[in-house]
């Protein structure tokens, strides 16, 4: 195995080594119109994968300069017209580019930077991707970062509260869904189900989903999918003169009382630029339909800022955000009324990004450092935590894009991650750690007409040093694998119509709390109990999908089948602990297997009218009993209307149904939930503030106060679902 990841590192070697004569001297012009072949000015033109935008003059026309050959995606927008996504492949010469934007209400992405080493177009992703951003994304902020996905397709929420919530991809959750900011992993203590990603809700320009395995270009973990956040980008003077604006973000929603507000400044000159993100928020107890939640409030405190450089040299930033978050745990009235157990929890990361072109590959390089210190406290004036983890992490990754070698083009590259946990507390409830990750990959595109071949490799070596503790003593596991996928995109006739297909291989090393775990978790008020013979997770994921994207209506529907040998569940004994009173959960081992289906669209019926609807379905085995998996997605349809008017306010009013049905398909001794349906609705308006536009949203959640308890909920045997919620979203930008 080192000896295969030897290669790959020299294969990289040997390309960066070429040496061959400078040709950045390559140019894509062309022009932008409208449906009615009228020039549109100050449309924005962009490469993503160069970090290179053009705004279009008053005829219509753009024009980048100093590009080196290779294939790119180019994303074209302007307000009031729908995104167009063309790929533009640049060799010998020069290139021109023409597009006619299309008025349309309907909120699609064309472009998705998670999915493959290089920006592409959705349609020509093998893997199913959701994106949300813009007005959707104003709409569907909610109170925590993972909320704003959670109406994706094939995506639920494993919630505690308010406050926390983890997303389960395809009926897998924690380790086996990877979280990323910009491309950079998330590593704090993802095992617990009480552990949300410690990401700031609103300091966030999009999230992108990615359905099936992500191990080949994400490493270990990613065996169900991927969710990136990806931030704003440095802003950069386009004519020169300089850019300084900035944004005030305000959020309330009235069943907790939370406040959330956040204030961002932004500047720039022809060269360089930087951002700044101050937020905070404050909640109180929940309410449901039978009263209020004793100790569920949550307080927030966040920070972020950015300096970057750009130019026809390439893109340098470094990037550093603060999270801060006390969040309090609800538990069982009827085994402790007057628990007031909560959590600290503070997350540091810093980050530096470099990408440059050179004549026949672009370098790409991510280098990060995080900081997670999670405490957990018994009662409300504890002065000192049960549990105290401190997780030091540092990661780096360089890939190397090379250019067109005839059709073929794609990625080599490499990583490196250290950690190094120390458990602080009085609870020893995971052993302090060292544990170290090398790995290589390749990956390949290779684009016929109106077919996309891809498919890749990647070799992962892993090693873990625990350390001296009560329980276990010192020991060292070494782990190792091979990973890969392959996808076929056929766009039919280059149309709106695709058809996408791929076969990849997942994989996840056991974490130090599944094999060594040991004591109380008062997080989840049980007994964790590892076990040190686990062994890594071999997952094989098959999906397939047909995709339609034009103008007046866009969709998908998919089916995926995931075999995970073994699979790795927590297992209640039935036993308690005597001296906590805890019941006692043991991580079990046993083959798997998950099959599902999604459908999603959205459809302009009528010039004033955008119908949508979506389904989601999964059903997980264990092989050895035939019993269900634990915390199984109950099955979901999603129902929705919006009424629209283009116009210089642009209002909607919308209303939507959820619609799940009862899981009784349980594990043993899991509980059983009901079935319910739920209304929700919602109207919002902007207002034009010299060429940029400030947003109003208002929406009631929950319209009827249905009383329901969410399957994935983690206070499901004890206490009911937030009742309905009135929620109030303001967005005002501000600047030149």
């Amino acid at each position: 195995m080192k000896a295969s990841l030897y290669i790959v590192l020299c294969a990289m070697a040997a390309m960066l080594a070429v040496s061959v004569e400078a040709s950045f001297a390559l140019t894509l012009s062309g022009a932008v119109v409208n449906d009615e072949q009228a020039p549109l000015a100050n449309a924005s033109v962009s490469i993503p994968a160069l970090h290179r935008t053009a705004v279009t003059d008053t005829a219509g026309k753009f024009v980048f300069e100093n590009l080196s050959a290779g294939i790119y995606t180019v994303r074209i927008t302007t307000i009031g017209y729908g995104a167009e996504t063309r790929t533009v492949t640049l060799a010998a010469g020069d290139a021109i580019l023409n597009v006619a934007l299309q008025s349309t209400p309907l909120e699609v992405s064309g472009v998705t930077v998670t999915a493959k080493p290089q920006p592409t177009d959705v349609l020509t992703s093998p893997q199913s991707v959701s994106v949300v951003e813009g007005r959707q994304l104003d709409r569907q902020r909610g109170q925590n970062i993972m909320k704003a996905i959670e109406n994706s397709p094939g995506v639920s929420l494993l919630t505690t509260g308010a406050g926390i919530a983890k997303p389960v991809i395809r009926g897998l959750t924690s380790q086996r869904v990877l979280v990323v900011t910009d491309g950079v992993r998330q590593e704090g203590q993802q095992w617990g189900d009480e552990h949300g990603p410690e990401i700031d809700p609103l300091d966030v320009e999009k999230i992108e989903v990615v359905r099936g395995p992500g191990s080949m270009l994400y490493g270990s973990d990613a065996l169900s999918g991927v969710v990136n956040i990806v931030k704003p980008e440095i802003p950069i003077s386009r004519d020169g003169r300089p850019v300084f604006g900035g944004n005030l973000l305000m959020n309330g929603f009235f069943n907790n009382r939370q406040k959330n507000g956040a204030l961002s400044l932004y500047g720039g000159g022809r060269t360089g630029g930087f951002r700044a993100n101050v937020s905070g928020m404050d909640a109180t107890n929940i309410t449901t339909p039978e009263g209020r939640l004793y100790n569920s409030g949550q307080k927030e405190a966040n920070g972020s800022g950015a300096l970057g450089a750009k130019g026809d040299w390439g893109y340098l930033v470094l990037d550093y955000r603060h999270f801060y978050q006390r969040i309090e745990i609800h538990e069982d009235p009827a085994e402790d009324p007057a628990f007031t157990g909560f959590q600290k929890v503070r997350h540091d990361q810093a980050h530096l990004h470099a990408d440059f072109p050179f004549p026949k590959l672009r370098l790409e390089v991510n280098g990060g450092w995080q900081r997670n210190n999670r405490r957990e406290f018994e009662e409300k004036d504890s002065p000192e935590p049960g549990l105290n983890l401190l997780l030091h992490t540092l990661t780096l990754d360089v890939k190397a894009h090379h250019q067109p070698m005839g059709p073929v083009f794609g990625t080599v590259g490499f990583s490196v991650m250290n950690q190094k946990n120390e458990t602080l507390g009085e609870e020893k409830l995971i052993p302090a750690f060292d544990e170290l990750n090398f790995a290589g990959f390749l990956y390949e595109e290779l684009g016929l007409k109106d077919v996309t071949l891809s498919g890749g490799f990647r070799l992962d070596s892993r090693s873990v040093d625990v350390k001296e503790n009560e329980d276990p003593g010192a020991q060292t596991r070494d782990y190792s694998a091979v990973t890969g996928s392959a996808g076929l995109a056929w766009r039919v006739r280059g149309g709106p119509l695709a058809f996408a297909f791929n076969v990849g291989r997942g994989w996840r090393a056991p974490t130090e709390f599944e094999l060594f775990a040991n004591g109380v978790h008062g997080g989840t008020g049980r007994f964790e109990v590892g076990d040190a013979t686990l062994k890594p997770e071999a997952s094989l994921s098959t999906d397939m999908a047909l995709r339609y994207a034009s103008r007046r209506a866009q969709g998908e529907v998919s089916v995926f089948r995931n075999k995970i040998n073994p699979y790795i569940f927590p297992s209640p004994t039935g036993e308690t602990d005597p001296d906590s009173g805890f019941p006692m959960f043991v991580n079990r081992q046993a083959d798997a297997t998950l099959v599902g289906a999604e459908f999603s669209m959205q459809a302009q019926v009528a010039k004033w009218l955008i119908l949508n609807a979506g389904v989601d379905v999964v059903r997980g085995t264990n092989n050895a009993t035939q019993n269900p998996l634990p915390l199984m997605p109950p099955y979901r349809l999603k129902l929705g209307a919006r009424l629209v008017k283009a116009s210089r306010w642009n209002p909607y009013f919308s209303t939507n149904a959820r619609i799940v049905a009862a899981q009784d398909r349980v594990a043993p001794l899991e509980t059983m939930t009901e079935g319910y349906r739920l209304m929700d609705v919602g109207l919002g308006w902007e207002v034009p503030m010299g060429g940029r536009r400030a947003t109003f949203d208002l929406a009631v959640e929950n319209l009827f106060a249905r009383a329901y308890v969410d399957h994935l909920s983690r206070y499901k045997t004890y206490a009911l679902n937030p009742g309905r919620d009135v929620t109030l979203k303001v967005s005002v930008p501000f600047g030149k």
